[in-house]
Protein backbone atom coordinates (compact mmCIF):
# COMPACT_ATOMS: atom_id res chain seq x y z
CA UNK A 1 0.00 0.00 0.00
CA UNK A 2 2.83 2.39 0.84
CA UNK A 3 4.54 1.67 -2.47
CA UNK A 4 1.30 2.35 -4.38
CA UNK A 5 0.95 5.65 -2.51
CA UNK A 6 4.54 6.61 -3.32
CA UNK A 7 4.08 5.72 -6.99
CA UNK A 8 0.86 7.78 -7.08
CA UNK A 9 2.57 10.75 -5.42
CA UNK A 10 5.48 10.64 -7.90
CA UNK A 11 3.07 10.38 -10.85
CA UNK A 12 1.12 13.44 -9.68
CA UNK A 13 4.36 15.34 -9.02
CA UNK A 14 5.68 14.60 -12.47
CA UNK A 15 2.44 15.77 -14.04
CA UNK A 16 1.96 18.90 -11.90
CA UNK A 17 5.56 19.91 -11.17
CA UNK A 18 7.67 18.72 -14.11
CA UNK A 19 5.17 19.07 -16.96
CA UNK A 20 2.71 21.81 -15.91
CA UNK A 21 0.55 23.68 -18.37
CA UNK A 22 2.58 26.64 -19.66
CA UNK A 23 1.13 29.24 -22.02
CA UNK A 24 2.84 30.54 -25.15
CA UNK A 25 4.46 33.96 -24.82
CA UNK A 26 2.44 36.73 -26.44
CA UNK A 27 1.28 40.29 -25.92
CA UNK A 28 -0.43 40.97 -22.58
CA UNK A 29 -1.49 44.00 -20.53
CA UNK A 30 1.12 43.26 -17.86
CA UNK A 31 3.70 40.72 -16.75
CA UNK A 32 4.13 39.85 -13.07
CA UNK A 33 7.39 38.16 -12.09
CA UNK A 34 6.99 36.53 -8.70
CA UNK A 35 9.66 35.74 -6.15
CA UNK A 36 12.45 35.06 -5.92
CA UNK A 37 12.83 37.84 -8.48
CA UNK A 38 16.58 38.22 -8.03
CA UNK A 39 17.09 34.86 -9.78
CA UNK A 40 14.63 35.69 -12.57
CA UNK A 41 15.08 39.38 -13.27
CA UNK A 42 17.66 39.23 -16.06
CA UNK A 43 15.64 36.81 -18.18
CA UNK A 44 12.47 38.74 -17.37
CA UNK A 45 13.96 42.07 -18.48
CA UNK A 46 15.14 40.46 -21.73
CA UNK A 47 11.58 39.22 -22.30
CA UNK A 48 10.15 42.66 -21.56
CA UNK A 49 12.56 44.21 -24.07
CA UNK A 50 10.71 42.25 -26.79
CA UNK A 51 7.61 44.38 -26.16
CA UNK A 52 5.27 41.81 -24.61
CA UNK A 53 3.74 44.29 -22.14
CA UNK A 54 3.87 47.95 -21.09
CA UNK A 55 3.99 47.10 -17.36
CA UNK A 56 6.17 44.72 -15.36
CA UNK A 57 5.27 44.06 -11.74
CA UNK A 58 8.01 42.44 -9.67
CA UNK A 59 7.76 41.03 -6.19
CA UNK A 60 10.33 42.50 -3.83
CA UNK A 61 11.92 39.48 -2.19
CA UNK A 62 12.39 39.15 1.55
CA UNK A 63 15.37 37.51 3.22
CA UNK A 64 13.87 34.59 5.19
CA UNK A 65 16.57 34.83 7.87
CA UNK A 66 16.31 38.56 8.60
CA UNK A 67 12.86 39.51 7.31
CA UNK A 68 14.48 42.42 5.44
CA UNK A 69 13.79 43.12 1.78
CA UNK A 70 16.61 42.58 -0.68
CA UNK A 71 18.11 45.62 -2.38
CA UNK A 72 16.51 45.99 -5.80
CA UNK A 73 18.08 48.37 -8.26
CA UNK A 74 15.53 47.47 -10.94
CA UNK A 75 12.53 48.99 -9.12
CA UNK A 76 11.21 52.08 -10.89
CA UNK A 77 12.99 51.28 -14.16
CA UNK A 78 11.37 52.99 -17.14
CA UNK A 79 12.32 52.16 -20.72
CA UNK A 80 10.80 53.13 -24.04
CA UNK A 81 8.89 49.79 -23.99
CA UNK A 82 7.77 49.32 -20.36
CA UNK A 83 7.87 50.48 -16.76
CA UNK A 84 8.80 48.26 -13.84
CA UNK A 85 6.96 48.55 -10.53
CA UNK A 86 7.97 46.61 -7.43
CA UNK A 87 5.38 45.30 -4.99
CA UNK A 88 5.72 43.70 -1.57
CA UNK A 89 2.89 41.22 -1.01
CA UNK A 90 1.36 40.76 2.41
CA UNK A 91 1.59 37.97 3.32
CA UNK A 92 4.91 37.30 1.62
CA UNK A 93 3.80 34.11 -0.13
CA UNK A 94 2.40 32.95 -3.46
CA UNK A 95 -1.08 33.56 -2.05
CA UNK A 96 -0.06 37.12 -1.16
CA UNK A 97 1.36 37.60 -4.65
CA UNK A 98 -1.91 36.33 -6.12
CA UNK A 99 -3.85 38.83 -4.00
CA UNK A 100 -1.63 41.64 -5.31
CA UNK A 101 -2.29 40.55 -8.89
CA UNK A 102 -6.04 40.38 -8.27
CA UNK A 103 -6.07 43.90 -6.82
CA UNK A 104 -3.90 45.35 -9.59
CA UNK A 105 -5.86 43.65 -12.38
CA UNK A 106 -9.18 44.91 -11.00
CA UNK A 107 -7.86 48.44 -10.36
CA UNK A 108 -6.15 48.81 -13.74
CA UNK A 109 -8.75 46.96 -15.81
CA UNK A 110 -6.28 44.44 -17.19
CA UNK A 111 -7.84 41.85 -19.50
CA UNK A 112 -4.79 39.62 -19.95
CA UNK A 113 -1.79 39.20 -17.67
CA UNK A 114 1.14 36.80 -17.57
CA UNK A 115 2.80 35.52 -14.42
CA UNK A 116 6.42 34.44 -14.65
CA UNK A 117 7.64 31.70 -12.31
CA UNK A 118 9.67 28.47 -12.26
CA UNK A 119 8.44 25.20 -13.78
CA UNK A 120 7.80 23.33 -10.48
CA UNK A 121 5.80 26.31 -9.23
CA UNK A 122 3.72 26.90 -12.38
CA UNK A 123 0.63 24.78 -11.66
CA UNK A 124 0.13 26.14 -8.15
CA UNK A 125 0.82 29.66 -9.39
CA UNK A 126 -1.87 29.30 -12.06
CA UNK A 127 -4.41 27.99 -9.57
CA UNK A 128 -3.85 30.82 -7.08
CA UNK A 129 -3.57 33.60 -9.64
CA UNK A 130 -6.77 32.55 -11.39
CA UNK A 131 -8.54 32.20 -8.06
CA UNK A 132 -7.51 35.72 -7.01
CA UNK A 133 -8.31 37.55 -10.26
CA UNK A 134 -11.99 36.68 -10.13
CA UNK A 135 -13.99 39.90 -10.04
CA UNK A 136 -16.78 41.59 -11.95
CA UNK A 137 -14.60 41.34 -15.05
CA UNK A 138 -12.69 38.28 -16.16
CA UNK A 139 -8.93 38.61 -16.36
CA UNK A 140 -7.16 35.94 -18.36
CA UNK A 141 -4.09 34.69 -16.50
CA UNK A 142 -1.24 33.17 -18.49
CA UNK A 143 1.66 31.38 -16.84
CA UNK A 144 5.13 31.56 -18.33
CA UNK A 145 8.20 29.86 -16.90
CA UNK A 146 11.84 30.68 -16.56
CA UNK A 147 14.41 28.19 -15.38
CA UNK A 148 16.10 30.16 -12.66
CA UNK A 149 18.31 27.41 -11.30
CA UNK A 150 19.96 24.16 -12.31
CA UNK A 151 18.10 21.79 -9.99
CA UNK A 152 19.79 18.45 -10.42
CA UNK A 153 18.31 15.37 -8.73
CA UNK A 154 18.52 16.79 -5.20
CA UNK A 155 16.88 20.05 -6.26
CA UNK A 156 14.02 18.24 -8.01
CA UNK A 157 13.41 16.03 -4.96
CA UNK A 158 13.29 19.15 -2.78
CA UNK A 159 10.91 20.81 -5.22
CA UNK A 160 8.73 17.69 -5.26
CA UNK A 161 8.45 17.64 -1.48
CA UNK A 162 7.89 21.38 -0.97
CA UNK A 163 5.67 22.03 -3.98
CA UNK A 164 3.53 18.92 -3.51
CA UNK A 165 2.86 19.87 0.12
CA UNK A 166 2.04 23.42 -0.99
CA UNK A 167 -0.22 22.02 -3.74
CA UNK A 168 -2.19 20.04 -1.15
CA UNK A 169 -2.50 23.14 1.05
CA UNK A 170 -3.79 25.12 -1.95
CA UNK A 171 -6.43 22.43 -2.56
CA UNK A 172 -7.52 22.54 1.09
CA UNK A 173 -7.42 26.32 1.63
CA UNK A 174 -9.75 27.37 -1.19
CA UNK A 175 -9.89 31.14 -0.69
CA UNK A 176 -7.73 33.75 -2.35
Amino acid sequence: MAIAGLVGWVAVCVDVLVHPEVDPVGVVDAVYVIGPVETRIEETLALMDTGVAPVLLATTSVNPDTGQTYATDHCGLVTDRYSLECVLPEPYSTRGEAQVLGEEAAYRGWDRVAVLTSTPHAARTRLLMERCTVSDRATEVLVWTVEDEDRGLRGWVGAFVYQSAAWVKTQVVRDC
